[in-house]
């Protein structure tokens, strides 16, 4: 019996000491974060169509221009022509996001504009009762945009070329009114900010410039009179609204971590 225990009591012994050695030589337990949670970012590659609409602030002038009357060209005929009114329309275009925060591409847009102001003449010409107007009935820009994306946020910068049908009136009392327009193209330039409010939509405030510089117009028959043949200036000052729709494609989103 005592050689027995002695036996096992060495067993047990033996048995104790492998188990600690055993895990001894087992490795450290180690604890690990979780996984980064990934917020996909915006993007904001892909075509869209929108509507804008807003105000329009012009500055118009009249100069005398005719070979009749050389010692008067370049004279201004107003005062200064203030035009104002408002626009509405509709916009195509397509951005590209190649990089985590640059945005490329390129904006089309048509308006409608109710855009006109009047001045009377000043002197040297007479009667000072006659009146000038300058006025546009439509707007079409097709520009490049350059913007900087913080997500669903964009700012950007915008230039290119515009169109317009420049009116100009002139109405005298011994005679009436007499008006000409011509199509005329000018450069546009200016800026705003984007919110991509939903996966689809966004909306933008932006302003534009315009300059359509020195227009010049041929006699105006008025019954059995013409008025004189003159140079027109117009710029346009120019804030608007706008919702656009984004449609599906995009270009491989970009992880914020």
């Amino acid at each position: 019996m005592h050689r027995s225990a002695i036996i096992g009591a060495g067993i047990l012994s033996i048995i104790g000491f492998v188990s600690a050695a055993s895990a001894a030589d087992l490795p450290a337990a180690t604890y690990t974060k979780a996984p980064a949670i990934v917020d996909p970012a915006y993007n904001w590659s892909g075509f869209y169509l929108g509507v804008e609409g807003g105000g329009v602030w012009g500055r118009s002038q009249h100069y005398r221009n005719d070979p009749l009357t050389p010692a008067f060209n370049g004279v201004p005929q107003t005062g200064g022509i203030n035009a104002d009114g408002g626009l509405a329309g509709g916009t195509l275009g397509y951005n590209y996001q190649f990089s985590n925060n640059v945005v490329i591409g390129f904006e089309t847009d048509g308006s409608w504009m109710n855009n006109k102001g009047t001045a009377n003449i000043v002197a040297p010409f007479v009667p000072t009762t006659d009146t000038a107007e300058t006025s546009q009935s439509w707007l079409y820009t097709v520009r490049g945009r350059l913007g900087y994306a913080w997500n669903r946020w964009m700012v950007f910068a915008t230039g290119g070329v515009a169109f317009t049908d420049e009116g100009m009136q002139l109405c005298a009392v011994a005679f009436g009114c007499g008006n000409q327009s011509k199509i005329v193209a000018g450069w546009t330039a200016g800026g705003g900010v984007e919110y991509a409010f939903a996966s689809n939509w966004s909306a933008k405030l932006e302003y534009l410039h315009n300059d359509f510089g020195s227009q010049h117009f041929e006699r105006t028959p008025v019954g059995a009179v013409s008025f004189f043949a003159k140079d027109v200036t117009l710029t346009n000052d120019i804030v608007r609204a706008g919702v656009n729709y984004k449609f599906g494609w995009e270009g491989p989103v970009v992880a914020n971590y």
